[in-house]
């Protein structure tokens, strides 16, 4: 419909050309001209979108209806234009050509007869004289018209017509077999699609193309990977051994990814193609390519055309068949590995399964065991739990105990010696013995001050009636460091006494450190809960120092010890983190009634003194009892 809309246009435009520069011979005003095949240009036009717009069966209704207006309007052309005389007559020969060679030879006959019938109707409408038509010549019929001469006019039209229709045939038929050819290997791809095996889909194709085509001989030359292969032959007797070496037509055909023509196979440059089809002429080499240019393999058919033409589409119909079977083929190989694969899984299924059920038994009885020794370790986790009760008990009391006798005995002597020495002062005169007395005295009041003190370390009434942090608010107090701290407490509830006296104690020995070694103007001290248990964060901006791969107390020390052994049978851990000039952490955890984590870097709330960045070393002192899970 798009060409023969631009067919009518061309006929319009060369109406309205000849009806303006031969106003002499025209019977209608240019006016009428113009609107008449404005007219039709539209309804041309029109036509297409009606057609778009339409059921199939309707179109076609369309279509005809508007082939048989283009006639008419030719005709009324012709007739007011100069009738049988005007040589716009042989725009009706155009349009029965142009519709022969777009529509079809039956459609392009009808359209000749129709033609032929509005030039007869012209023809005596001329020798009616109507309207009257200038420049006739004398005739034998009614009106001076040649019924003879005019039909003459016809025979160019039919001529033509019958030319066109021949050619049209001719390219129909073919274009016929290219449908059937195209169907036929429609079903052999449906075949092939149909096919699991590797080994039968290049046989299937190599028989479609010589049966399709009437090739006579042909290989398939194919390999899903490495050197190609024999996957099919055709031709007289048994294929030959295949030759090694490389076949440069092969080559061009993968490098041009396009079919090649060869009109003789060359043993020197094409060994293998001329070894199985020797003596071959008019051979076609279509590439086997899938994916990204992925090399299959080859196929090979010698044509049996005496000429050694090849129609360019049956070269198209081949490649487009082949480049199917190549997909199809190396299909058929994927599921072949697939299918090796999938044997593989399962056998190594089968020793998998075989191996699970060896190691569930040893893990049986290696979990048998496991309990076993759980059971054991658990059972000495608590009775070092008990065995460390037993020891801060037996402590405290004990240091009860001294505090009670220094209280009870040693203090009471000195003061009561404090008050004779008072008594003795004041029975002497002489200002020697005043000033001995004098200093005797503030002796014995420094020793009842050291004694009282000693007894708060020994054990702090805070401790029992105020709380841990009360108590270690006291103790930083009472020492008068140098250094300024901050006492920062989290803890919900109150640790049960064994514990409260172990946080305690740890706690005043790593400020005892920092009072003797650190050097410190700050101290920050954290009391928090943390994972069921009870974390304590000390941290000074001390001299620091460099932290041993495993940390123990120096030599004639035994402070630190002390700290990772109680934390240890706490069932707790211990960290200490330290630079050299940039202050030391001490933080260690011990369980309340949860079981023990793992020690981490840092802990949920960080309490620390800022550092600049570095390399810092952080030393776990010691990992007390395993953690024992249902």
């Amino acid at each position: 419909m798009g060409s023969l809309g631009a067919v009518r246009c061309g006929l319009v435009a060369l109406v309205l050309v000849f009806g303006l520069l031969s106003r002499e011979t025209v019977e209608v005003s240019p006016a009428e001209l113009t609107i008449v095949s404005a007219a039709y240009l539209l309804l041309a036009l029109l036509t297409p979108w009606i057609v778009r717009r339409q059921p199939r069966n309707r179109a076609r209704w369309v279509i005809a209806l508007s082939l048989l207006v283009d006639g008419v309007y030719l005709s009324w052309a012709t007739y007011a234009t100069g009738g049988t005389l005007s040589p716009l007559r042989f725009l009706l020969l155009v349009h029965v050509v142009a519709v022969t060679l777009l529509a079809s030879y039956r459609t392009g006959l009808k359209i000749a007869v129709w033609d032929s019938l509005l030039y007869l109707v012209v023809l005596y409408a001329q020798a009616a004289d109507l309207p009257p038509v200038q420049s006739f010549a004398s005739t034998s019929l009614a009106g001076g018209v040649d019924l003879k001469t005019a039909a003459l006019e016809l025979v160019p039209l039919w001529a033509a017509a019958l030319v066109t229709a021949t050619c049209a045939a001719a390219s129909d038929r073919e274009l016929r077999a290219q449908k059937v050819d195209l169907e036929e290997l429609s079903a052999v791809l449906r075949d092939l699609d149909a096919r699991a095996s590797a080994a039968e889909i290049p046989e299937i194709m190599l028989d479609a193309l010589c049966r399709v085509f009437g090739f006579g001989r042909g290989v398939v030359l194919a390999s899903p990977e490495g050197d190609l292969s024999l996957m099919a032959y055709r031709g007289p007797g048994d294929p030959p051994d295949l030759p090694p070496g490389r076949d440069l037509i092969t080559e061009r055909a993968w490098n041009e990814r396009r079919a090649q023509l060869a009109s003789k196979l060359d043993p020197e440059s094409d060994p293998r193609l001329a070894a199985l089809l020797p003596g071959a002429r008019n051979v076609l080499v279509v590439p086997l390519l899938v994916d990204r240019g992925f090399r299959l393999g080859v196929v090979a058919v010698e044509h049996p055309s005496p000429r050694g033409q090849i129609k360019r589409w049956v070269v198209v119909l081949v490649e487009q068949f082949v480049t199917h079977a190549a997909l199809t083929l190396q299909n058929a190989w994927l599921f072949d590995e697939l299918e090796r694969k999938l044997e593989e899984n399962r056998a190594l299924q089968i020793q998998l399964l075989s191996k699970n059920l060896d190691l569930e038994v040893k893990v049986a009885e290696r979990t048998k065991d496991l309990t076993k020794t759980l059971r054991k370790v658990q059972t000495v986790d608590e009775q070092r739990r008990r065995l460390l009760a037993r020891l801060v008990h037996a402590e405290e009391d004990e240091r009860k105990r001294i505090a009670g006798d220094i209280h009870d005995d040693p203090i009471q002597k000195i003061v009561a010696t404090s008050m004779r020495l008072q008594l003795l002062r004041q029975q002497l005169s002489d200002p020697e013995q005043l000033e001995v007395l004098d200093k005797l005295l503030s002796t014995v009041r420094g020793s009842i001050e050291s004694l009282r003190h000693l007894i708060f370390e020994l054990r702090p009434h805070a401790l029992d009636e105020d709380g841990l942090g009360p108590a270690l608010q006291d103790y930083l107090e009472s020492i008068e460091a140098e250094f300024e701290f901050k006492l920062e407490q989290r803890i919900e509830k109150e640790p049960p006494a064994e514990l409260r006296v172990l946080l305690y104690r740890v706690a005043q020995e790593a400020i005892t450190n920092i009072r003797k070694h650190a050097q410190a103007e700050r101290v920050q001290v954290l009391l928090t809960d943390q994972d069921g248990g009870f974390l304590v964060r000390i941290v000074d901006d001390g001299v620091g120092f460099t932290a041993p791969d495993t940390l123990h107390s120096a030599k004639g020390h035994l402070g630190v010890s002390a700290m990772r052994e109680r934390v240890e049978m706490a069932g707790g851990w211990c960290q200490l983190r330290s630079l050299p000039g940039d202050g030391t952490t001490v933080e260690f955890w011990v369980p309340g009634n949860a079981p023990r984590p793992e020690p981490s870097e840092a802990g949920d709330e960080e309490v620390a003194v800022e550092r600049p960045s570095g390399e810092g070393a952080s030393v776990p002192l010691s990992v007390g009892g395993p953690t024992i899970e249902a």
